[in-house]
């Protein structure tokens, strides 16, 4: 089944390694301001050349928790917006170069693109957009204004997914033939009790899940496996087949989760496979599985990590010889702010990574480290894999967002490191 309906006779505009005006300081509008949006204000007063400048949410409460994380890390108290179109005149804002979105899923992608209609930078939280269409319209805005738009997607910064890259780069696994990511997550209390209201608006996630079959999260999976065999950097995601166990109900009080078990295979222009599945209904350790299998060696992280290389014989490499092998490997993000990150965040240090490479390539008018490309390529798998699954796990092609751009470069590049 073919999807890709929008690149017939379009004219490239493309945003590979786009750059931007280097900005002295980086004024950033927060909308939605849940659990994800108070950590990354946090996070934000801890890093140089970051001004808060707005704030809007529904909830009064939230917007004052805000203010307070903002003024007792030494900072001003931003303008606060709220009501149906608060969101709205902070992408109008004149004095914000960065709009960050933390709303629920289906208003990602009509945020962004008011935002960048509005000359502003988007950083928006996973998935990017729920549709075909959203993802296409993602990168037509961006490519459009000249404006970043990049998926908050923070599992692309975890030591081990960072370690392998460099090693999938220097050939040490050979040619990445095969790769696996999940998001498998027990997440039936917490999505159920929506933690007493205290993490969402209201308990869209429910509803959205009642209509999907597909896998409707695939970015914590996808993300560094994409970055690490070069999607739209030397290959391209090609199709996609699906399929998903029966759907199961989980209930508490007057609320039900529906959900199910998705597999999904993704082929790729070079004929590689990755393998990427979701479940947050059923009891399982927590797990986004990360597997890479090359011609000359294996690396896997869950359930425990370890590494088989031709090299070294038929040893599984784990404990501390692991250590030693991915020391040798060590990414410079890990090396520069690792530290930091953890006396700040602890094990989210990778957030705060995130963050500050975010800030960073702004500021140094350097392409950010993931594009709207990737966005709408990992989100546009939210939509096809139900396309495959509800039609008896039939091929869907998935569209190439870059228009014939994906083989122009050579692989992932973090810049300025």
């Amino acid at each position: 089944m073919n999807v890709s309906h929008h690149i017939c006779n379009y004219k490239s505009n493309s945003v590979l390694q786009l750059c931007s005006e280097p900005l002295t300081r980086v004024r950033v509008g927060f909308i939605g301001l849940g659990v994800r949006a108070k950590r990354a204000v946090e996070r934000m007063m801890n890093i140089d050349g970051v001004e808060i400048v707005a704030v809007c949410d529904f909830i009064e409460k939230n917007i004052n928790q805000v203010q307070k994380i903002i003024t007792s890390n030494g900072g001003t108290k931003a303008d606060s917006f709220s009501g149906e179109e608060g969101w709205k005149c902070v992408c109008e804002h004149e004095h914000i170069d960065l709009v960050y979105v933390c709303t629920d899923w289906q208003s990602h992608a009509k945020i962004a693109i008011y935002a960048m209609q509005c000359n502003k930078h988007v950083a928006l939280e996973v998935p990017a957009a729920t549709t075909i269409e959203e993802c296409w319209q993602l990168v037509e805005t961006a490519e459009s204004t000249r404006r970043h738009c990049i998926m908050l997607e923070n599992c692309c910064y975890d030591e081990f997914e960072l370690s392998v890259s460099v090693m999938v780069n220097d050939g040490v696994f050979g040619e990445a033939i095969h790769a696996e990511g999940s998001y498998l997550h027990d997440l039936r209390e917490r999505v159920l009790s929506n933690d007493g209201g205290g993490r969402k608006w209201t308990n869209w996630q429910l509803e959205f899940m009642k209509n999907h079959s597909g896998n409707p999260y695939p970015t914590h999976g996808l993300g560094p496996i994409a970055l690490t065999m070069g999607i739209h950097r030397g290959d391209r995601m090609k199709s996609i087949v699906s399929v998903s166990s029966k759907q199961i109900c989980c209930e508490s009080g007057s609320n039900t989760l529906v959900g199910n078990m998705n597999s999904s295979i993704i082929t790729t222009e070079k004929g590689h496979t990755i393998l990427i599945r979701h479940c947050i209904s059923l009891p399982h350790p927590y797990s986004r599985s990360f597997i890479i299998n090359g011609t000359e060696g294996f690396a896997q992280k869950y359930p425990l990590p370890h590494i088989v290389l031709d090299s070294e014989g038929e040893d599984i490499i784990d404990g501390n010889k692991l250590d030693t092998l991915l020391n040798r490997y060590i990414h410079p993000i890990v090396k520069r702010y690792k530290d930091r990150g953890e006396t700040l965040c602890g094990r989210r240090w990778i957030d705060y990574a995130m963050d500050c490479r975010l800030i960073y390539c702004l500021r140094n008018g350097l392409p950010l480290d993931m594009d709207v490309y990737d966005a709408a390529e990992w989100s546009s798998i939210v939509e096809l894999s139900q396309i495959s699954a509800t039609n008896g796990g039939i091929p869907v092609d998935i569209p190439d967002f870059t228009r014939g751009n994906w083989a122009v470069l050579n692989g992932h590049k973090f810049h300025g490191l």
